[in-house]
Order: C-alpha cells, then sequence, then structure tokens
C-alpha cells in the first residue's frame, strides 16, 4: 500500500504563527499539509464570526421581544447592543472575501495532494495504490482533475477534496456491494469480439484478438467515456466469473502467455493488493 512504502515528507512554507516557513503544526507534535492548515485556518476563522454573528441574532432577538411588549427602556439599551455586536462581527469578518489564498491547482498537480492522499489512506486502511500517475482504489479509480479542483472517481467529480475527508469516502464506497454487471459487459465483448471474428464458424475455439483492438471499438461512437484504465479494472472483474456464458452458449477465454511476444498491447490493472495483472487477447469458445 503506497501510503505506508513511502516516507512522510513534511510540508514546509506555510505561516505558522507569522513565521514564514515553519513546519504546519495541528496539536501537540502532529504534522499536517499546508492546505489541511490552511482549511483549519479558515475554519478557525469562521468559526469566530459565527459566534459573532450569533451574538448579533441574539442582540436584534431580545430588542424585537422588548419592542412587542413596549419596553421602551429595554428598547434603547438593546440597540446599543446591536449596534456594539455588528461592530463585532463586522471587525471579526473584515478581509475575509481575500483570506483564502491556497493555490488548489498547484496543490493537486505537483504531488503534495496525492503524498497527503496517501497518509490519509494509512490513518484509514484504505487500499490504495498508485502507478505512472494513476491511483488505483480497487474497484475505484482515480484521476486528478488539477484545472477543476477536483478528483474524478470512475466517471463521477468529487469536489470534496480534502485527503482526510476524501479517504474516508473511498473506504465507504469500497466497502458498498458491487453493481458490476458481469454478463452485460460480456456481451459487450461478444459483439465487439464476432466483429473482428467474422470468420469463426461458431463451433469450438476462436481466433483470438488483441483486447485493445476490442476496446477501440468500444469508444468508435463521440464522446465514449470508456478509459483504458476502467476496461482493465472491468476485465478483472469478469476473469473472476470463469462460469458465464453468452446466451447461445460461448465462454470466454483471456491468453496471455503466448501472446506476450506478438506484438499485442497489453492492457493492465491492479488488484486490491496492487498485484499487476495483465490482459492482451480475447476469444470466445463454442464446446462441442
Amino acid at each position: 500500500m503506497i501510503g505506508s512504502s513511502l516516507p512522510r515528507r513534511p510540508v514546509w512554507g506555510a505561516v505558522v504563527g507569522g513565521r514564514p516557513g515553519s513546519l504546519c503544526q495541528a496539536g501537540e507534535g502532529a504534522q499536517v499539509s499546508e492546505f489541511e492548515e490552511s482549511l483549519l485556518s479558515l475554519d478557525a476563522r469562521l468559526d469566530e464570526i459565527q459566534k459573532r454573528s450569533k451574538a448579533v441574532v441574539s442582540a436584534v432577538g431580545r430588542v424585537r421581544t422588548a419592542a412587542k411588549l413596549g419596553r421602551t427602556t429595554d428598547i434603547t439599551k438593546g440597540l446599543d447592543e446591536v449596534t456594539k455586536r455588528l461592530g463585532e462581527a463586522s471587525a471579526a469578518a473584515e478581509g475575509l472575501s481575500d483570506c483564502w489564498e491556497f493555490d488548489t491547482s498547484a496543490y493537486l498537480a505537483d504531488g503534495r495532494f496525492l503524498e497527503d492522499l496517501k497518509a490519509a489512506a494509512t490513518e484509514t486502511d484504505l487500499k490504495l495504490f498508485e502507478h505512472d500517475g494513476r491511483i488505483y482504489c480497487f474497484p475505484l479509480l482515480l484521476r486528478v482533475d488539477a484545472r477543476g479542483n477536483a478528483v474524478k472517481i470512475g466517471r463521477k467529480v468529487e469536489r470534496r477534496i480534502r485527503p482526510t475527508e476524501l479517504a474516508r469516502l473511498l473506504v465507504a464506497e469500497q466497502k458498498r456491494p458491487q453493481r458490476f454487471r458481469e454478463g452485460q459487459f460480456l456481451r459487450r465483448l461478444y459483439r465487439a469480439w464476432q466483429l473482428a471474428a467474422n470468420n469463426w464458424q461458431r463451433t469450438g475455439a476462436g481466433p483470438v484478438v488483441a483486447l485493445a483492438d476490442i476496446h477501440e471499438m468500444l469508444t468508435l461512437l463521440p464522446g465514449a467515456d470508456y478509459p483504458e484504465e476502467e476496461f482493465a479494472r472491468d476485465l478483472l472483474l469478469l476473469d473472476r466469473r470463469p462460469d458465464l456464458r453468452t446466451s447461445d452458449g460461448c465462454r470466454f477465454e483471456l491468453p496471455a502467455s503466448t501472446l506476450s511476444k506478438g506484438g499485442m498491447k497489453r492492457i493492465v490493472v491492479y488488484d486490491e493488493q496492487g498485484r499487476e495483472r495483465t490482459y492482451i487477447g480475447l476469444r470466445f469458445v463454442k464446446d462441442i
């Protein structure tokens, strides 16, 4: 698991206690990233503003009650209190619109986000792996969208990017029952394979077709959004159901050992334990 295989690197450059370059701290001895420190700082600021705002609401409520009852002495005192509380709230909120200056896009793009997510994954026992810039959280696949300040989980755009919160979300998603329909996926593969294996006599073992070619066929339509890593993940899930058959009784095979030397492109995926699984070709067999 990558969260435990790499050392946690302290993040420098945040301003803590007015000292530039200090290591961000969240309590006694705890290290947090610049992003986490910025969120904590903002939350503390907003908490203070919220308290001041509640004081304004309470003061206004007391004056309204005095007005309803005609208690003029309380009205005069109460209005002074409202004015005072409004001043305190205004002072607490001064410059609020400019207080968030963290460069989220850079944070997502330069690797700091992934490092923080690894650390959060370790803390939550989340099975998370990274390879060639891709994040595998089987059966979930993550892609960082730095320009959109988001993370894509499969095809869903997730804007809750605080690493600790995202890790908890991913743990919950991993524990949910699978909604993948292996039978439907098998039918799609069979239709695409049949187009490529048009000389097959529908008996015995059919020809092996490169999975890369089948994936290309499945994504020919304009706007088709089916990344290769998702295709590879679906192949792994299908591979775990060797008992599945097509409607006309064909079984599938995913031969690889004799094809790697033939120039066919490898389709690679990583399972729950981070083990590499390679798929190259597909054929269907009609047993006699």
